[in-house]
This record gives C-alpha cells, structure tokens and sequence, in this order.
C-alpha cells in the first residue's frame, strides 16, 4: 500500500513537470500582463518666420525681433512613442499675447487665449503634425524688448506632456529698453550725450570755431 501511494505520488510530480514544459503561461502567467503594452507620448514645438524654411526650437533676440504685421508659423508634432494605439489625445496649444491667428487646428478659446483639438487616435510609433499660423499684432504698445513663450501640451489616460518654444517681440522704431537693461539708466544715458552735445555747441559759439 505504502509503495502504491509512493507511485501515485511521483507519477503526479511528473505530470506537473511535463505540463509546465508544455505550457509554460500557465505557470508564469503572473509575469505576463497588459503592463508590458505601455502608453507613452511626446509632443515638440517648434516655429520659424515666415520666410524661413527651417523650424527652430527658439529664435533669440540676436537672431530676429519679431514686429508689427510679422508672420510666424508654430509646428506642434505629437507622436505615440508607446507600444499600444492611442485614442482621444487633447492638445492645447497656450498662445502668448500680441498674436492674431491666420489659420489653426480646432478651436481657439479666447478665454484662455488657446487653441485645442483632438487626435482621434495614434498607432504606436505614429505622428502627426499641426501648423498654426499667426501675425504680431499691437505689437506698438511693448514699450520693452519683449520674451513670448508658446506652449502646447498633449494629455491621455493620465499621461501629460508639453514643449513650448520662445521668441522676442519689439516694435517698429526699435528704440525699446532690452529685456534686463534699466531705463533709468537708458534715461540718464541720453541726458549725459545731449548735455554733451550742448556744450560742444556752446563753446563752439564762444570761440567762434
């Protein structure tokens, strides 16, 4: 009887050895889950003048000041950088002031002043890309060499992304205190090279040369 149990005890330790080589999700079936399909997402902005073929990610005062009736053209891309397709990402795109839109995706939200839309959805590994096209507008009330940042941000199932890209604004005359320059100091500046140039003048009149 003893040796009838020990048989019956090695022939079902041998079952289980050969069902778990034949069918080994069985036996690992805690290592495998819907985890391993990830969700991830990047969006990158980008923006060029008008008359530039090539999209930055920022354009320096050094580079351009952009001024009244100036075209600028944003690039919102937003790719699914997951393994699994996405659907219904928001972008939002947050405009700066002194822009007046030409043409955009979605709607423009003139409360927040920014556009949104939707991306229906994405295949992993896909992009899409979206133009928005806008002039500087009243752009003659910055008293200042002004720093404008756009920001766009992508969000799905908890997943919040965003880019954003700079440029400088002035106006016309490009008589404008820089960014970090103090207009006191332009202001006393200017009174030292006038009163200079009156004494010039004035000593010219005594001496007669």
């Amino acid at each position: 009887m003893k040796l009838n149990k020990g048989l019956f005890l090695v022939a079902t330790l041998a079952t289980l050895v050969v069902g778990s080589s034949l069918n080994p999700a069985k036996v690992k079936a805690d290592s495998y889950s819907s985890e391993d399909n990830r969700k991830t997402l990047s969006i990158d902005k980008k923006l060029r003048p008008i008359h530039s073929s090539d999209y930055v990610d920022n354009i320096s005062s050094s580079t351009k000041v952009f001024i009244e009736d100036d075209v600028l053209e944003f690039k919102v891309k937003v790719t699914n950088t997951g393994t699994t397709k996405m659907k219904n990402i928001k972008v939002t795109d947050e405009l700066p002031p002194f822009l007046k839109l030409i043409f955009f995706p979605g709607t423009y939200n003139s409360t927040d002043n920014k556009i949104e839309w939707t991306i229906d959805e994405l295949n992993a590994g896909d992009s899409r890309e979206f133009l928005i096209r806008a002039k500087i507008d009243k752009a003659e009330e910055v008293k200042t060499l002004a720093k404008e940042t756009n920001v766009a941000k992508a969000s799905v199932d908890g997943i919040n992304e965003k880019d954003d890209a700079t440029y400088y604004i002035g106006t016309r005359s490009g008589v404008i205190v820089p960014e970090t320059g103090n207009p006191a100091l332009v202001l006393e500046t200017i009174g030292v090279i006038t009163a200079g140039i009156s004494g010039l003048a004035l000593r010219k009149k005594i001496r007669g040369f």
